[in-house]
């Protein structure tokens, strides 16, 4: 479903189904609505993996390796993070003096919600609804959205330097 607006639509409609019917993508019990999330991850796994390579290729200079780790929550809630990490990023320091912390972009699903949703450590959430590659696919806009906020982010925090392009067009800033 697409009505031409440049909304993914598909994706929020079928948000909107699992609401009123109080299920994700058809599942109702906890377990399944899990099985749904860990197919969804796997299937947008390679997307989300090509958008990190992407920005490491262009940002990066192919200095970043991606990671990706399972986080599970005392009462139930299940994420799934990808990280993009880069050496200058590890060795920054934040504006309030703590780490820079990896580009991320995190699947999670809240064991009180109806479905899991998408996003990065510092931007909104996205419907996950995920059962097929083309909606893995149709998942590219929001992963590529989610990624440049987060670079941007990084570079807020850990200023211009800790990306390896604006190093080599602009040089380190003088001490």
């Amino acid at each position: 479903m697409h009505n031409g607006s440049g909304l993914r639509d598909e994706d929020l409609m079928r948000h909107l189904a699992d609401l009123v019917a109080r299920s994700y993508e058809g599942a109702t019990s906890w377990a399944d609505r899990l099985t749904v999330f860990q197919q969804a991850v796997e299937l947008l796994d390679p997307v989300v993996r090509d958008v990190l390579a992407e920005a490491d290729s262009i940002f990066l200079e192919s200095t970043g390796e991606v990671t990706r780790r399972s986080v599970e929550h005392n009462d139930g809630s299940v994420g799934e993070h990808w990280e993009l990490s880069w050496p200058r990023q590890r060795e920054a320091v934040s504006r309030d003096g703590g780490p820079v912390p990896p580009v991320q972009v995190i699947a999670w699903f809240r064991r009180s919600f109806n479905h899991a949703h998408l996003r990065g450590s510092v931007a909104g959430d996205w419907p996950l609804q995920v059962t097929s590659t083309d909606d893995a696919t149709r998942q590219l806009p929001i992963v590529r959205a989610i990624v440049e906020a987060e670079l941007h982010q990084r570079i807020y925090e850990g200023r211009y330097p800790v990306m390896p392009v604006a190093v080599r067009r602009y040089s380190l800033p003088p001490d």
